[in-house]
């Protein structure tokens, strides 16, 4: 464990040490064809620490759209799946959203995916059931809606074993699918989704409806005008930015519908995760000739 601990310290030292050190020499370089001294003192400094975080969140965004070399036991999308998409739900199970969720979903005909936390699960047993019911599908989103990479390989296991069991109690079925908060996942957690026989799955578009900005209209426009097939859609029925729930998801209940309605009009096709599962990766595809 210390060890473990020790490797992913190093990790993040080196990452955060080396964005420092380019954003320093390249806002050096920068400031060293402003004119006027004191400007290009300043902008030495912040420009470091405004580069840095930038470098860090760049980095970040590619790892969770893309990794870092091959990754075919991570699913974000299927371009092999022609004109079908897949719409998924994180943070649920919701008393207040997720039924009019659901009720919008089976109003329209379509299948979606629901990755729950366990601790959810156990709050709202009956709006799990309903999920499972309804012909949804669930996938594993952590007992505590935790972050992967800073958690103790113990307590890691626990928080994917626990909510393994607590969907199969509470729902009916085991999820065949495993989603890190905020799609931050580590090589143990693939170890271990390999290990219980679950698929990894992330997503390639964001509705980013889990900003405290969102409206519907923004929802609506981001989905339609960027989706295109092939892609794993990112939806929220429950959580916050902060906690595990708490945040209004009105905006995404709002947005469904036209969402939906527009996906269709541009001639793609919504189905669930399973069906989707069956196309294989583009990497399997061209290894395959």
């Amino acid at each position: 464990m210390f060890i473990d601990l020790f490797v992913r310290g190093l990790i993040i030292m080196i990452f955060v040490s080396g964005s420092v050190v380019i954003s320093y020499y390249t806002t050096r370089l920068m400031a060293f064809l402003v004119p006027f001294a004191r400007i290009s003192e300043i902008f030495l400094w912040s420009g470091t620490v405004v580069f840095s975080a930038a470098l860090l969140m760049g980095i970040a965004y590619y790892y969770v759209y893309h990794g870092f070399g091959l990754q075919s036991d991570i699913v974000r999308r299927k371009p092999s799946a022609g004109n079908k998409v897949v719409m998924t739900f994180d943070d649920g199970p919701s008393r207040d959203y997720t039924p009019q969720i659901l009720k919008i979903l089976a109003e329209k005909g379509v299948r979606a995916t629901f990755f729950l936390v366990g601790s959810h699960v156990e709050r709202y047993p009956e709006v799990a059931k309903q999920i499972v019911d309804a012909g949804h599908e669930v996938g594993n989103h952590t007992y505590g809606h935790i972050t992967v990479p800073n958690s103790p390989p113990p307590q890691l296991a626990a928080q994917i074993m626990r909510t393994n069991l607590v969907i199969l109690q509470n729902a009916g079925v085991y999820p065949q699918y495993l989603r890190p908060p905020r799609g931050l996942y580590d090589s143990r957690m693939r170890r271990i989704a390999k290990l219980l026989g679950q698929e990894l799955v992330l997503w390639s578009l964001s509705s980013q409806d889990w900003h405290s900005r969102a409206t519907k209209a923004s929802i609506t426009r981001r989905v339609v005008e960027r989706a295109a097939g092939g892609d794993i859609i990112l939806f929220h029925d429950s959580g916050s930015l902060l906690s595990s729930e708490g945040a209004s998801r009105k905006p995404t209940v709002d947005a469904l519908g036209p969402i939906i309605d527009g996906l269709r009009a541009r001639g793609l096709e919504i189905v669930a995760l399973q069906d989707f599962m069956d196309y294989p990766s583009e990497q399997v595809r061209r290894l395959s000739g």
